[in-house]
């Protein structure tokens, strides 16, 4: 008896090692295949600003979360200023979330062996397709956590836990406000709905929650006071003009609302949520509160990012629901049937298998979120001939696909270029590495630039605060000038000045000067 115990005790172990090594591994190898600069180098840069003491929204205007600018530069701190401590931070995450999702799946009565190959599969979707530290990825992995720790709490009763959770889902919030904010009142309904069912518990429930809750709000408070970033800069670029934004897509994505079409698109995850809603009208009848919990619980969680990909600009990226969803099918399938249990669970396997294998192929395959679906990859060149700090890198973008040569002849250009520049300037790319390469600070306003995205244009709310927020920059730095570098930006300071500001110069296919006037009216 003793005997089985130690053997089913290291077989635990031997899971959670083999996922570790499998989810950290799997990240890391599609990381360094092809790149889409403007996602994937916007927090290598940020990452280094704080590093060198630059603060969020304080120094330059940020909309989207600060929390992965800080724990990149703790990346780069223990690891140096490279590609390889990048996506190592990406990676860690992996991690932690397909691990957690093991332990989640083994609490809620699932097979250990079944909770280790849907953790696998859950891996293989989660952080590959982007590879790079993303904060829609971080955002999701935090809101999940939360309500992990909260469907544990709940099933087995251990209310104290409850404190962290509030904690956890502001994390997800200073990575991006969105899936974040749907979380937190996702968790506050789940709260009143459960009243219905654990009347005797609600009181803790509720208590534990407050009390988390000004836990969390003492730590926000922590976070500005030591990262010391101005409140009313954080107000205006991550919650105020933001929330335009928003209200823009939901208006124009939901004005000719197809339910039909949405069903379509996500299939795959919605026939796992329609299995589930069966098991819960099963659980319904049974008044099995315990169950009909869990499956809410989760359900819920799928719907919150499935709107939230609706509303995104993103590449979808929410196939990890696919093995999760497909984990508590199977579960219940196991505990609902006995004569076509091994039929019914097959299906969902064999679904589940399917659906990832095809995600699996287009996106970190394919790489279809870094936009290099229909790309030869085989043409790609070695990043460490742009620079040492991209060693590994199968260089390739969706900008040259097919001349990476000619791309990294002019970013080796540019390096060139910036090296040999005296003036006190700003830099304003896509290719965010270029500061860091050369240890110098590029003075930008902005953390990306993406026109009426990452910052306003003419017209739009805010943009008067975003134009004075410029301007004050390249007064107190006594900028000269504004290099640009990349095609897609090349006109991005005309957003800004007016025409009769700046002076434009070709230096190269895509690198460009503007030298400021300073006696045109934006200036005086």
């Amino acid at each position: 008896m003793q005997q089985k115990k130690l053997i089913h005790h290291y077989k635990n172990y031997a899971y959670i090692l083999a996922l570790v090594v499998f989810s950290f591994l799997i990240n890391f190898h599609y990381s360094f295949i092809g790149v889409m600069p403007l996602d994937n180098f916007v927090l290598y840069n940020g990452g280094y600003r704080v590093l060198k003491g630059y603060v969020p929204f304080n120094d330059y205007w940020l909309v989207t979360g600060p929390l992965l600018d800080y724990l990149n530069a703790l990346y780069f701190k223990l690891f140096d200023i490279n590609w390889i401590s990048y996506v190592s931070h990406s990676s860690t995450f992996n991690v932690l979330i397909s691990v957690s999702t093991y332990f989640l799946f083994l609490n809620i009565g699932l097979k250990r062996e079944w909770s280790f190959i849907y953790s696998l599969l859950f891996s293989v979707l989660m952080y590959p397709a982007v590879g790079t530290p993303f904060v829609d990825h971080h955002s999701s992995i935090f809101l999940m956590l939360g309500f992990y720790l909260y469907m544990y709490s709940i099933i087995n009763k251990k209310f104290l836990l409850l404190l962290y959770v509030p904690t956890i889902m502001i994390l997800s919030f200073l990575s991006k406000q969105t899936p974040a904010s749907y979380g937190i009142v996702g968790i506050i309904l789940l709260t009143f709905l459960f009243y219905f069912f654990e009347k005797n518990d609600f009181k803790i429930i509720f208590k534990n929650l407050i009390i988390g809750s000004t836990i969390g709000i003492v730590f926000i408070f922590l976070f500005f006071f030591l990262t010391k970033i101005n409140i009313e800069y954080f107000i205006t670029q991550y919650i105020l003009f933001p929330q335009t934004i928003g209200k823009f897509r939901i208006s124009q994505n939901y004005h000719d609302f197809n339910i039909f079409k949405l069903i379509h698109e996500f299939k795959f995850i919605f026939f796992y949520i329609f299995a589930l809603i069966y098991f819960l009208i099963t659980f319904i009848k049974k008044k099995n509160f315990r169950e009909i919990q869990i499956i809410i619980s989760i359900v819920v969680l799928a719907l919150i990012h499935i709107f939230h990909q609706t509303i995104t600009l993103n590449q979808n990226y929410i196939f990890f629901l696919i093995p999760l969803l497909a984990g508590f099918a199977h579960h219940y399938a196991e505990k609902n049937y006995d004569k076509k249990k091994y039929l019914i669970i097959s299906v969902l396997v064999l679904i589940c298998f399917f659906s990832v294998s095809k995600y699996h192929l287009r996106f970190n395959e394919h790489r279809k979120f870094n936009e290099l679906e229909n790309i030869n990859l085989t043409l790609a060149s070695k990043g460490e001939k742009i620079h040492n700090s991209l060693k590994g890198i199968k260089w390739i973008t969706y900008l040259f696909p097919k001349n990476p040569e000619f791309e990294i002849n002019q970013l080796r250009n540019s390096l060139e270029i910036l090296k040999s520049n005296n003036k006190n300037i700003i830099i304003i790319t896509p290719y965010q590495f270029l500061a860091p390469a050369l240890n110098i600070y590029d003075n930008s306003p902005n953390q990306w630039h993406h026109p009426s995205v990452s910052f306003p244009e003419k017209g739009q709310p805010y943009f008067s605060n975003y134009k004075s927020f410029f301007l004050e920059k390249i007064k107190k730095n006594n900028i000269k000038g504004i290099y640009v570098i990349g095609k897609e930006e090349e006109n991005t300071p005309a957003l800004i000045f007016q025409e009769n500001c700046l002076e434009k110069n070709k230096l190269d296919e895509i690198i460009f000067y503007y030298s400021i006037q300073k006696n045109c009216k934006d200036f005086e």
